[in-house]
């Protein structure tokens, strides 16, 4: 047997010896051969030639769908001063000027002006920012005025490729801010009706001092339609809330587009208004998310039809061909996903005056938001320090993670 195992092995290495000096008399064959040299470099040049024919028509689809975008870097948005500001906004602030006197505006314009804590980035963090306009979207073209709607929608989402994580991160749209170039105080929402989606960008830089990359803006038509192309979406809805508005009510429940729309809008339903709001909003988009993973290569064809066609965006093509090899190679789409709302509730106060606002210590809240982000800050804030808060006579209250 012993004999017999000796011999196979002996004629298994004979063999493999004999097969190698083959091969390398081939290749020594073809070198010294010009005529097969040329015809080996006739079939590589047939393949690669054949491969390149092969990503043309992919080619010519991604052009044709990033063509559909409406490209708008923002820079060069002007700012008319004198232009009355949006619903709500058109009130008098002067009632909260008297009530706090110079000191809450000065802290406002001083931190928003303030270039003493730089504004935060990373390489590995991507921060994009999700704008909902409420403009009417029954016509052609109507991401030329989405910018003049409601943006009751301003979203990051903000994407770590280092932590593989997916932060979405809601600004509140009462929040009482300063608006460089109008010189004047107003909420949140009020910047991109009155300075376009860039200067809407440039506001939560300025409080929270961060980088955006920049802006993605869409409106509500086009969040509903996308909504009912790919099946709905599953959130759980409080039996009050769904009562009143009509709409699929309990844990788990499949809204379709405008009854997603509609519980994404709600806020007088709720006793806390744009918490609860806010956090509806994260939880659809974190619905559609998981829904899109699942869809077919037609639903997702007729998603990015309808959301590129009437979205307007800083980012070029090469922006999104970058960012969309990069989440197909990283697998942006199993990234954990995580919430949070801004300000938090430490970092707000709530005044009722001749209109509602929330009164925000942007230090702290950017403290926060950096440390959320990048997992440090370059915020360093001295003790028994004056905020808005207690200028405004309020108080601090326990961060339960809103």
């Amino acid at each position: 047997m012993k004999d017999e195992k000796n011999m196979e092995n002996f004629q298994e290495a004979e063999t493999e010896l004999e097969a190698e000096i083959e091969e390398n008399a081939e290749t020594e064959e073809t070198a010294s051969n010009p005529k097969k040299k040329k015809k080996r470099k006739k079939i590589l040049l047939l393949i690669l030639l054949l491969f390149v024919l092969l990503l043309i028509p992919v080619i010519i689809f991604i052009d044709h769908k990033l063509s559909l975008i409406d490209y708008d870097p923002g820079l060069d948005y002007t700012l008319n001063t004198d232009q009355s500001f949006v619903d709500d906004e058109k009130v008098d602030f002067g009632e909260i000027d008297d009530v706090t006197g110079s000191s809450y505006q000065e802290i406002l314009k001083n931190w928003a002006l303030n270039s003493e804590a730089p504004k935060m980035s990373n390489k590995n963090v991507i921060n994009v920012l999700l704008i909902g306009s409420d403009a009417s979207a029954k016509e052609s073209g109507r991401a030329d005025v989405m910018e003049n709607g409601n943006t009751d929608v301003m979203m990051l989402v903000s994407i770590n490729t280092k932590d593989k994580t997916v932060k979405l991160v809601s600004f509140m749209r009462d929040s009482y801010t300063y608006l460089t170039g109008f010189d004047r105080f107003a909420k949140l929402n009020a910047a991109c009706a009155n300075g376009g989606p860039a200067y809407l960008v440039d506001t939560i830089e300025n409080d929270y001092k961060i980088e955006i990359d920049g802006y993605v803006m869409v409106d509500f038509d086009s969040f509903v339609q996308c909504i009912d192309i790919v099946g709905g979406v599953t959130v759980d809805v409080p039996a009050g809330v769904g009562k009143s508005l009509n709409i699929p009510y309990g844990e788990n429940v499949l809204l379709d587009g405008e009854q997603a729309l509609n519980f994404c809008r709600v806020r007088k339903l709720y006793a806390d208004g744009d918490i609860s709001r806010t956090a509806n909003q994260r939880k659809v988009v974190n619905s559609l998310i998981s829904s899109c993973k699942t869809a077919s290569i037609s639903q997702i064809n007729d998603v990015l039809d309808t959301i590129l066609a009437n979205v307007r965006t800083s980012f070029g093509k090469k922006d999104i061909l970058s960012y969309a090899t990069s989440a197909l190679a990283n697998n942006w789409a199993n990234f954990t996903i995580t919430q949070r709302t801004m300000p938090t509730a430490d970092t707000r106060y709530g005044y009722s005056g001749s209109a509602w606002i929330w009164v925000v210590d942007y230090p702290l809240a950017a403290q926060k938001l950096q440390t959320e982000l990048y997992g440090q800050t370059n915020i360093k804030l001295p003790e028994n320090r004056t905020t808005a808060i207690t200028v405004m006579g309020g108080y601090v209250t326990e961060d339960k993670g809103n």
